[in-house]
């Protein structure tokens, strides 16, 4: 079965499959969450009556932005192995950078403001203010944060993605409404930490 030659949206599809198996495998006892993993992943592919799950997906999903795909890679990563391979800070950081930048970009593209921040994404200014917020995060000693960002910014100018726009390197609508959301379970989870 060919999966696409778009590969973006590939991987952003096969990474939600696996990241929702691997929630519904943890339902399972040990020995048993490999088995569920491969098999829900591998249903996924079984084309159904016009599409399969897996197509459906990436339809509905597209290409996701470059700091979803490694929080999604993380995720999956912290879920099997319990190595958290971007530190708990690094995470907020970035859920509540992606928030702000969201908030700054969506409701303007929606033609909420005169001015459409979008378009700045297809000049080089874009890219420079995130490198040196980059570095910023790594005077701040938030390492993580600043070499994610970097990685968008490889990917951007390696045009790894079908769009040539900066913004959809960094965040997408789905990452950006899952950030609130996100955002509350952390802090949730660490108040409980905090009063246990």
């Amino acid at each position: 079965m060919e999966i696409t030659a778009n590969y973006p949206a590939a991987i952003s599809a096969l990474l939600i499959i696996t990241a929702i198996a691997v929630l519904l495998s943890q339902r399972f006892p040990g020995r048993w969450r490999w088995p569920v993993l491969i098999i829900v992943v591998l249903v996924t592919l079984v084309p159904l009556q016009v599409t399969s799950i897996y197509r459906w997906v990436q339809g509905a999903a597209g290409e996701l932005s470059i700091v979803t795909l490694i929080l999604l890679a993380g995720f999956i990563s912290r879920r099997l192995s319990g190595r958290e391979i971007i530190s708990y800070h690094a995470r907020r950081h970035l859920y509540f950078l992606i928030l702000l930048t969201g908030f700054l970009l969506y409701p303007a593209t929606l033609g909420l403001s005169a001015y459409d921040p979008y378009r700045a994404g297809f000049g080089l200014v874009l890219p420079l203010l995130i490198i040196a917020l980059a570095l910023l995060y790594w005077v701040l000693r938030q390492c993580q944060v600043a070499i994610i960002l970097l990685i968008a910014m490889v990917a951007w100018k390696l045009e790894i993605m079908t769009s040539l726009n900066t913004w959809d390197y960094l965040l997408d609508p789905l990452l950006w409404l899952a950030s609130p959301v996100i955002l509350l379970i952390m802090y949730r989870r660490s108040k409980k930490e905090i009063a246990t």
